[in-house]
């Protein structure tokens, strides 16, 4: 006779043996020091170095992000020049790079900024392709055959990167409304990219024999001419600009000193169509060969100019404290009054 009580016999039983079996445990792994030398770099990484001594063997005491590491290169350089490297592999006594690209006719090499990830994005999504390399001001070289030795080096500098930057091709729809209100010359207009473009032939309006032909939307959409395959990496760069409203450009300035130029409009979102560009923020980082590790925060505003310097070593950031005095009378030379100096020490990562 079948108890009654079975079903509750068989859960009571089920139980009991699924908690008498103890679950498996895995064998005892011996845990791995943790080494006190982290490496701090990874090959690969695009590094900018300032050599600060040479040694026999190519190899140099460096500085690179604020670090002193030591460094070696499969070819000879000299104490005091300011490098861009790739990483190749790091040992716990050096890191070892080489140059991050071939050199130009000049001697010198040039770095171009990077898509941001949302420019990106609208870039293929508009024109279905990868982003190409973003193109580079001033032909990809020195803004300067060498440093800038006085106030007319300096003057002349700002007037090449301003000049670089406006005819970067960058707002070349915003200098043809401008042409088209008489506001522009048509040689400036066609000192950018776009207007050194040749012209693609025109399409005949009418079949052979003077029967007309009608045009559809879609036809018309075929007849256009495609983008230049060498301007698609500025239009890259122009969609970028417009996704994230700021400009960045990475180059030489001069021979072996990299800079790194940041233009933003903070005001873009919250703006109206009838009201002045008047607030713009622009920032510029260096290494340089004494100062060291240097970013430069600049507020521009109709009142003047306010900057936030900061410094990878208090020695610096106390120089640049002490030079205050000259740097605002500097500035109310050119009529633009410095408003405000902020000097700090960067804060470590």
């Amino acid at each position: 006779m079948i108890p009654g009580d079975l079903a509750a016999r068989l859960r009571m039983l089920t139980e009991a043996s699924f908690f008498s079996g103890e679950p498996n445990v895995a064998p005892l792994a011996r845990v791995k020091a943790i080494t006190d030398q982290l490496p701090a770099f990874t090959p690969g990484q695009r590094v900018i170095a300032n050599l600060q001594t040479a040694y026999p063997g190519n190899t140099y005491q460096a500085r690179i992000g604020g670090r002193d590491v030591t460094l070696a290169l499969p070819q000879a350089a000299n104490a005091g020049d300011t490098l861009e490297l790739v990483v190749s592999h790091v040992t716990p006594r050096a890191v070892f790079a080489t140059l991050a690209q071939p050199t130009t006719s000049t001697g010198t090499a040039a770095a171009t900024p990077a898509l941001s990830q949302t420019g990106r994005l609208i870039s293929f999504l508009l024109t279905g392709q990868p982003a190409a390399q973003t193109a580079a001001l001033n032909g990809g070289q020195p803004m300067l055959a060498a440093a800038p030795q006085g106030p007319g080096d300096s003057a002349l500098l700002a007037s090449r990167l301003s000049t670089a930057l406006e005819q970067s091709g960058l707002f070349y729809e915003s200098h043809q409304a401008r042409w088209l209100a008489g506001k522009l010359d048509t040689a400036a207009l066609m000192q950018e990219p776009q207007g050194r473009s040749p012209t693609p032939p025109a399409t005949p309006a009418a079949a052979p024999g003077g029967t007309e032909t009608i045009t559809t939307p879609r036809a018309a959409n075929e007849g256009l001419a495609p983008i230049p395959e060498r301007l698609l990496p500025l239009v890259h760069q122009q969609l970028d600009a417009v996704a994230t409203q700021n400009f960045v450009w990475q180059g030489q300035v001069w021979p072996g000193q990299t800079m790194e130029w940041e233009i933003e409009d903070p005001a873009a979102d919250g703006r109206s169509g009838d009201e002045p560009d008047e607030n713009w923020t622009s920032t510029l980082r260096l290494t340089l060969p004494r100062l060291g590790g240097v970013e430069a925060r600049l507020h521009l505003t109709p009142a003047g100019v306010a900057m936030r310097l900061i410094a990878d070593s208090d020695t610096t950031r106390q120089a640049l404290t002490a030079a205050e005095p000259r740097l605002a009378d500097a500035l109310a030379a050119t009529d633009v009054p410095l408003t405000g100096l902020v000097a700090e020490l960067r804060s470590p990562p």
